[in-house]
């Protein structure tokens, strides 16, 4: 994994970046809006689909549809959607079948399950009923699909997102870098260029998914090229980032033009490793490219173009206090250089590349005071986003093996570590805190909301009988709380 984000500019507030905000407001209004009340009927619908014969019936069928398509990118589907079946994860093969278009049209028509079968009405009464809850799907008109393809949606797919931290990952990154091209560009010329951007990573997408069943969307390719642009106004410039590589991470100054290589070199090579990971490598490289391109284009025409530049950071207490801290890491004085990050800490409580370097040097030196109050510090970072939900899953892991006797964790922290966790996918963690929760403090105000969010994300994976176990431990032990009627009725 490699990621820069620039640290050479700031926006000028007494001329806000309107359009940047604009763009962003537009984004969170489409994923709350539709978005969502098309989340909240999918939801309906598919544990209505999960209880009804009509996985029996059409999930076989689609798996022999795609097996006898012959096509590469189907066979890759039914592979994953196997894979899924096998861990009981019904709702995969149920999204993927309900976004391929061409099957879907088959299956309408009659030509799948057939009206001769014998169970031809009960599945057509199922069909109707599962479809009338779903509603019509706002995503997969606007989205991009390589399978059935709209030129409408070479724009339009830039403005759908696939999951709040999908959206809140991509904004972060539209701010950062579209500020410093707003200001560069003006308002409108920026708005062109960001929706050329758009287009050109959708069709970076199409031609490396040309006719496959998923659906593409989100703001990436477009953002993509706003680094590029980026990279490309400021040239040989030297500018101050922050980078990672890997597990490594550092602060560096450097012409900003070496990016552009980099993070195309990177989307490519992460093709070539993951061509089936799910992840839209060719739209951030078609971006990048497009966005390249504009701005040569731009620089010719306006040689005077100008970027704006921020005064060198002043050189304050935190600063020499972290110059000396890694004066000791270089030294390879370990001891000190945890005792001056633990200083730092104190100083910016809220600043995660300190927090993450003073955890791990507790580590390195076994510094048992220390490992325990840093990854309480770690554990303390607020932040809806998936920068923040790594960091803590990663500390809690690496915690949970080092601490010595045993971890330090009070109930609270416990249980909000766990509804966070149950949130982002880390179930098996997740679990961990609930039953330790159960354990050592089972009357705590919080454990409900904690076993609810493990019942919500067991269906989510369509893990139905650890959901139940959840379920139960809510009816049992907190009988008369608003969480366990919830969960009730999520069981059902």
């Amino acid at each position: 994994m490699f990621f820069a984000f620039p640290l050479n500019s700031k926006p000028n507030w007494r001329s806000p970046p309107w359009m940047t905000i604009l763009l962003i407001v537009v984004n969170c209004i489409i994923y709350f809006g539709p978005q969502r009340s098309e989340v909240a009927a999918w939801d309906k619908a598919v544990a209505y689909y999960v209880t009804s014969d009509l996985p029996r019936l059409e999930l076989p069928r689609y798996l022999e549809y795609l097996r006898n398509s012959g096509d590469r990118e189907r066979q890759a589907l039914a592979d994953r959607i196997e894979k899924a079946l096998a861990r009981r994860a019904v709702t995969y093969g149920a999204r993927a079948m309900d976004r391929d278009v061409a099957f879907q049209a088959e299956l309408h028509a009659g030509h799948i399950v057939r009206a001769e079968e014998p169970e031809y009405a009960h599945w057509q009464e199922q069909r109707t009923r599962f479809d009338q809850l779903k509603g019509p799907s706002f995503t997969a008109r606007w989205a991009s699909n390589p399978g059935d393809w709209r030129p409408v949606t070479l724009i339009t797919a830039a403005f759908l997102h696939g999951s709040a931290g999908h959206l809140v990952g991509n904004m972060v990154f539209l701010f950062v870098f579209g500020y410093t091209v707003e200001m560069t560009l003006g308002r409108w010329r920026f708005l062109l260029f960001y929706l050329l951007a758009g287009m050109a990573g959708e069709v970076g997408d199409l031609l490396a998914r040309w006719g496959s069943p998923v659906i593409g969307l989100g703001a990436s390719g477009a953002i993509s090229g706003l680094m590029a642009m980026y990279a490309m106004l400021y040239g040989r410039r030297r500018i101050r980032f922050f980078y990672q590589l890997l597990f490594y991470f550092d602060y560096v100054k450097a012409p900003a033009i070496i990016l552009l290589p980099i993070w195309i070199g990177h989307e490519f090579l992460q093709q070539w490793l993951n061509p089936e990971g799910g992840i839209a490598y060719m739209a951030h490289a078609g971006g990048l490219i497009g966005g390249a391109l504009l701005i040569a284009w731009h620089k010719h025409v306006h040689p005077e173009t100008a970027v704006p530049v921020a005064d060198e950071p002043p050189i304050d207490g935190y600063a020499a206090k972290k110059a000396e801290a890694e004066a000791f890491v270089k030294a390879m004085q370990l001891d000190q250089a945890c005792t001056a990050y633990g200083r730092l800490a104190k100083l910016h409580p809220f600043d995660r590349d300190v927090l993450a370097r003073y955890f791990n040097l507790a580590k390195l030196t076994h510094s048992d005071a220390h490992l325990h109050r840093a990854a309480s510090d770690i554990f303390a970072l607020d932040g809806d986003d998936p920068t923040t939900d790594t960091l803590l899953h990663e500390t809690f892991q690496a915690y949970w093996v080092a601490a010595k006797p045993r971890p330090l964790l009070s109930a609270d922290k416990m249980t909000r570590l766990a509804i966070r966790f149950s949130r982002c996918g880390q179930i098996a963690d997740a679990e961990r805190l609930g039953r330790l929760l159960l354990a050592q403090y089972p009357a705590h105000q919080h454990l409900p909301s904690v076993l609810l969010g493990l019942a919500r994300a067991e269906l989510a994976r369509g893990g139905r009988e650890r959901a139940a176990e959840h379920v139960r431990a809510l009816a049992t032990n907190f009988a008369d709380s608003p969480e366990a009627r919830i969960a009730s009725e999520l069981a059902t």
